[in-house]
């Protein structure tokens, strides 16, 4: 557990050279000197200067300027510098330049080593491959075939070559599993994707899940057979053979044999965790987990873009609708107001009475309720003829198309007038809520219906609350800045103070592709 608690083991000038103001050039210093070692494991001032050219440093090179940053990188522990006694002198300069040379330390090749392979993963595509399962179960087999065939230590290098291909794969299924997992994680997390973009991304992700599961469960035996074939061996021989093959050079101090030993008992270990499991049977082997990690990312994927339409795409719910009429109900001014909402709300007209008289012989006004009137008699004749002997035909009851001509009309008018409210807070992109300034009662109230409906949004991914107005017309987009500024509205009312957020208020052209996005997702 020791060696593994590598955090233990950085300190802060490993990486030191990435985050000073010459990061720049301290990296491609470091990278000139990286690449360069391959032939050139030393170079003077000169030399650094052709292997910057040769990374792609295309800036002006001052030499106080380059020394001072070789000099960082020394008192960093990442160069050595050394007098180069092999170097011909002819003038006093050139002994300036060619006295020192510069070599990268071994902390200096494991931190340029890091950086690289830290921009080789921002770049590398997201892939499970299943053909790497293919390939440990083959290395598998060629060890297991060297071991039971020979014994004389020929085949050590090919051990050795072969149980390195096997650790490089599985370290790459590793790097592959742990990425595709952040990138499910990531698209979960992606609330700005289209749900068109979204709805086809998730149907290809789930279809690349089942094609790479499938078969799994074959090749999980297999691999699981050929590590039982080679420790049928024993590990202590694999190692010892493959420590052979190894022939690591000789250094001083204390012997590697051990530590590379420790290392290769680890990695086998994992490998064992991956497609073994515990001897007990307690722990499952991880290559299960790929199964489970498929299945789960397919219920998340169809959970979140259920949440997306229920949030996105519907404009609002039943209990929405009731909870906005009560509040109408609560701000009407008399009870003529709340009867015209009644019947705005649920197209209620009032009671029609038959033509026939109460016992009194007056009419009874339409606005009495038909549970509250006077009863009547009713001839016999008028249920089977439509007419009374004694009164003639019955007079036709009046057509409403007036009536509800003008109500329609009153009802456009209202429409109307709240589109100009709208637009009159509508904001043409993302502005300060401070740039409202000062706004007429009406818009003003329309303004706070509109900014408490974005607040009720949950808080996306990107610090961005998304809604959709109640009519499903205007959409809104609110951000926190986080810079701490309040801002002041004012109204015939009074003020509002509070915080200054980035407001977008856009109103929605065609309500018709809400639902035929919806619809097509619901089909799909």
């Amino acid at each position: 557990m020791t060696e593994r608690r590598v955090w233990r083991r950085i300190d802060g000038d490993l990486f030191r050279f990435t985050t000073t103001e010459l990061r720049e050039f301290h990296v491609a210093v470091m990278s000139a000197f990286d690449e360069a070692a391959v032939l050139a494991p030393a170079l003077n001032l000169d030399q650094v200067r052709s292997a910057l050219t040769r990374v792609g440093w295309d800036d002006s090179i001052d030499d106080d300027e380059l020394q001072r940053v070789l000099a960082s990188l020394v008192g960093w522990s990442l160069l050595e510098v050394t007098q180069d006694h092999g170097a011909q002198y002819t003038t006093p300069e050139e002994f300036e330049r060619k006295n020192l040379q510069w070599s990268l330390s071994q902390r200096g090749e494991s931190a340029i080593a890091g950086v690289l392979h830290t921009l080789d993963a921002l770049r590398r595509a997201v892939g499970l491959q299943p053909a790497v399962l293919d390939a440990i179960g083959d290395a598998l087999a060629d060890l297991a075939d060297f071991l039971e065939r020979d014994a004389g230590g020929e085949a050590d290098p090919r051990i050795h070559i072969r149980l390195a291909d096997i650790e490089g794969h599985l370290t790459a299924l590793v790097h592959s599993i742990r990425q595709f997992n952040g990138h499910l994680q990531r698209l979960l997390r992606n609330d700005a994707v289209d749900d068109a973009v979204f709805l086809e991304v998730k149907r290809r992700t789930v279809t690349y899940l089942e094609e790479y599961v499938e078969g799994l469960e074959r090749t999980k035996r297999r691999l699981a057979h050929g590590i039982e074939r080679v420790e049928q061996f024993g590990l202590a021989t694999l190692f010892d053979r493959a420590l052979r093959g190894a022939n690591l050079a000789p250094v001083g101090g204390d012997d590697p044999a051990p530590d590379w030993i420790a290392e290769r008992t680890r990695r086998w270990e994992a490998l064992g965790a991956w497609f073994v499991g515990s001897a007990d049977a307690v722990e499952r082997p991880r290559l299960d987990g790929i199964v489970d990690v498929a299945r789960t990312a397919i219920l998340e994927l169809l959970r979140v873009l259920e949440r997306r339409w229920d949030s996105r795409r519907r404009a609002a719910s039943v209990a929405d609708d009731f909870r906005r009429l009560a509040g109408l109900f609560a701000d009407s001014p008399g009870d003529d107001d709340a009867h015209q909402l009644f019947q705005a709300a649920f197209g209620l007209w009032p009671a029609r009475h038959a033509h026939l008289p109460s016992l009194d012989g007056e009419g009874r006004a339409p606005g009495v309720s038909w549970a509250r009137a006077e009863p009547v008699e009713v001839a016999p004749s008028l249920r089977t003829t439509g007419s009374v002997t004694n009164r003639g035909r019955s007079r036709p009851v009046a057509d409403p198309a007036a009536i509800r001509a003008t109500r329609l009309r009153s009802e456009a008018k209202a429409l109307a007038e709240h589109d100009q409210l709208r637009a009159a807070v509508t904001t043409g992109g993302t502005v300060r809520l401070s740039s409202f300034g000062t706004l007429a009662a009406d818009a003003f109230r329309e303004l706070m219906v509109l900014l408490a409906t974005g607040l009720e949004a949950p808080l996306d991914s990107d610090g961005t609350r998304r809604a959709i107005s109640v009519d499903g017309r205007v959409e809104v987009e609110l951000t926190d800045p986080v810079d701490g500024r309040v801002c002041q509205v004012a109204t015939s009312a009074g003020r509002l103070c509070g915080p200054d957020l980035l407001v977008s208020i856009t109103l929605i052209d065609d309500d018709s592709r809400v639902f035929t996005a919806r619809a097509e997702a619901t089909n799909a």
